[in-house]
């Protein structure tokens, strides 16, 4: 990283009407879905989520990402795959793998970060996770505090079955043990069953606010240092970060973790502020260069062993 250079433009840009801009969409957000959604939060069986638009919205997209998976049998090995996906152990794996390689190979390219040390995009890529992380979190501790600290997830909600197709949702509010769990997806999806993954504090969408945090901090920084870039190569550099980044999203949706407003009301309005803050005001680059200076110190300090 040039010593001389006050600021980076691939991470920092001052531009306070783009700032006020992001966070006012993100405060829509969020206003729209306390006016017209946040009754979600305390229905308990399946005529409440008729009450607004938000709540027909969750409605009509979980039933539209989960009815296809429940009448065609090509499509269990569909199911297997987004299980996979949302599974604890494998697919937190799984994602953070495809990530860091999508990273890997954007930063690779000559034309992002030019005259920069590999150093510097390690660092870039670890302030990408600490600072993103930090911001996600507070946020939703925050949101899940106070607007809506305990929301049942659709599989809480809801219980799927192949038997009648018009009475798949009905009421689960008695116990636990009514509704499915993730572990029984791959046997049950040899009988076209999707078998949910429960929650009671599904607001806000946290895995989509992380994702599309990731995509839209990488699409920034590839259209902040990519000019040379041919506008092919960077049209296909931003469709591979973001089919993951929703792939994975909707996954979430798919188990019934979440609904639709968690993740557009709740995890996108998170994005908007978390990234905007970050590349409209120094504090992503500031985070940049401190972990820039720690690993070459460490460096340093390592040439300078016996």
């Amino acid at each position: 990283m040039p010593s001389n250079s006050r600021n980076i433009p691939e991470l920092y840009q001052y531009n306070i009407k783009r700032l006020i801009i992001f966070i006012s969409f993100a405060l829509i957000l969020v206003g729209s879905w306390c006016l017209c959604g946040s009754q979600c939060c305390t229905f308990k069986y399946d005529h409440s989520l008729q009450i607004s638009i938000w709540n027909r919205i969750d409605l009509l997209a979980f039933r539209f990402f989960n009815q296809w998976l429940l009448t065609h049998d090509n499509y269990t090995l569909i199911a297997k795959i987004f299980v996979t996906i949302n599974s604890i152990i494998i697919g937190e794996i799984i994602t953070n793998i495809v990530f860091i390689l999508i990273t890997t190979w954007v930063f690779s390219s000559k034309f992002v970060f030019q005259n920069h040390t590999r150093s510097f995009k390690i660092s870039v890529l670890l302030a990408i996770i600490i600072y993103g992380m930090a911001g996600q979190m507070l946020l939703s501790k925050l949101s899940r505090d106070y607007l809506c600290p305990k929301r049942p997830s659709p599989s809480v909600v809801f219980r799927f079955s192949t038997v009648n197709l018009e009475r798949q949702a009905i009421s689960s509010s008695s116990s636990k043990s009514d509704s499915f769990t993730i572990d029984r997806l791959f046997e049950e999806a040899k009988n076209r069953d999707l078998v949910k993954e429960i929650a009671y504090d599904s607001w806000p969408g946290e895995h989509a606010a992380t994702n599309t945090i990731w995509s839209l901090f990488m699409s920034t920084i590839i259209n902040r240092s990519s000019r040379s870039l041919s506008r092919a190569k960077r049209f296909f550099m931003h469709t591979i970060i973001w089919f993951f980044a929703i792939l994975f999203s909707v996954a979430r949706l798919v188990s019934g973790a979440h609904w639709l407003s968690d993740c557009i009301a709740g995890g996108l309005s998170e994005t908007l502020i978390v990234v905007a803050i970050g590349i409209y005001t120094p504090i992503f680059q500031f985070t940049t260069r401190i972990i820039y200076w720690l690993i070459n110190r460490s460096n340093v300090n390592e040439k300078k062993l016996p």
